[in-house]
């Protein structure tokens, strides 16, 4: 079928809106109807070859909510009509040892995740575009993808939330809670307060945490963090945050989350975090950007950690039908992560707004409810 999809002529160049041939789904892969796709910075990352250079043209969005279209042959979890969110973290098959162990982003019997992967459009060129993120392409009409990385979403829950639960909320709210498991009354730091900054301040405060330090440099984003559940805020352009937060705890906090890029933000992490915590890595920029010269391993004969988070660690399907309920009854708030609405054709502009301090565009496709 023919439909339209944002395509980037070439690394990093700006969107236009085209007509392409969408390929029918092969066996385990839907045909989804998108109805919204919020803008997540590893989409910029995507678009400008950051998560790895390609040539020709490629398409991107992955924080994607909408309406089952059609099926492949051997698809048996959805049914056309069902409400989806389909993101990059795949359910897993559930019976091998990783998925057993919890670790069913590690799935080994499904198809293996890959970035710059020939997606299912044909131009009227001929060319095939790339996708620059994984599983699917959120900036069309329609997109397929492998039924792996969908996750049904109830009747309740708008599209555009559902959208940021597919990316953004879980992989800041989820760090908290499956690889910090923070515990009620340990201290919380997180540094960077955009989305996914946001949502781990949210964990943090659901968790029980106190006190939870929210540290930016954009007051706005400040103010948000209070209404999340910060106890503390610090703006990093007028103090040492290093300072700051051992003046209210002189051993500093033990969890501290990195929830943004940038040159020296590793370093001035760790050493916030007090000598038994953990330091989490979930922001970065490019690869030769995120080498580490300056710590000592004996840093870290005190017991102090550092490690990563990949999506929060969540279990697809189980993760994201509790983050409903926590929605719905108004445990989290992921409404007031969301900023401005545009349309497909509008999506450059929504590209630029994000870049320059947006926390959550929403690009909304095919209606939203």
């Amino acid at each position: 079928m023919k439909c339209k999809v944002a395509i980037a002529e070439e690394m990093g160049a700006p969107f236009v809106i085209e007509e392409a041939e969408l390929a029918e789904p092969k066996d385990y892969e839907v045909r989804l109807k998108v109805m919204t796709c919020t803008i997540c910075h590893s989409d910029l990352h995507g678009i400008r070859g950051e998560h790895g250079p390609y040539e020709g043209c490629a398409t991107a969005g992955h924080e994607i909510a909408g309406i089952i279209d059609a099926v492949g042959d051997k698809v048996t979890y959805v049914k056309p009509g069902d409400r989806v969110l389909c993101g990059v973290v795949r359910a897993g098959c559930g019976v091998c040892d990783n998925c057993l162990r919890n670790r069913s982003w590690f799935c080994e019997n499904l198809p293996p995740v890959a970035f710059r992967a020939p997606g299912p459009y044909t131009r009227s060129n001929g060319k095939i575009p790339i996708q620059t993120n994984l599983g699917a392409t959120g900036f069309a009409e329609y997109t397929n993808a492998h039924e792996a990385f969908l996750c049904k979403i109830d009747d309740d829950i708008p599209y555009a939330v559902a959208s940021a639960l597919a990316c953004g909320f879980i992989t800041g709210f989820g760090a908290i809670l499956n690889r910090c498991q923070v515990k009620p009354g340990e201290s919380v730091a997180v540094v960077g307060c955009g989305g996914v900054g946001l949502s781990a301040v949210q964990g943090a405060r659901v968790s029980g945490a106190c006190p939870i330090y929210a540290i930016d440099v954009l007051d706005s984003k400040l103010e948000l963090a209070k209404k999340c559940g910060a106890t503390h805020t610090i703006n990093a352009k007028n103090c040492n945050p290093v300072d700051a937060v051992k003046e209210i705890y002189r051993y500093g906090a033990d969890h501290t989350i990195i929830a943004v890029a940038g040159e020296g933000i590793k370093r001035q992490a760790v050493d916030i975090t007090a000598p038994w915590g953990q330091t989490v890595i979930i922001g970065h920029g490019l690869r030769e950007e995120e080498m580490m010269h300056e710590f000592s391993a004996m840093e870290f004969l005190s017991g102090k950690r550092f490690t990563g988070s990949v999506m929060g660690a969540v279990t697809l399907r189980r993760d994201i039908a509790k983050y409903m309920d926590y929605y719905r009854k108004g445990i989290v708030d992921i409404d007031c992560m969301l900023t401005n609405r545009f349309t497909l054709d509008q999506l450059n502009e929504a590209f630029y707004d994000s870049e320059h301090g947006a926390l959550k565009n929403i690009v909304v496709v095919g209606g939203e409810k």
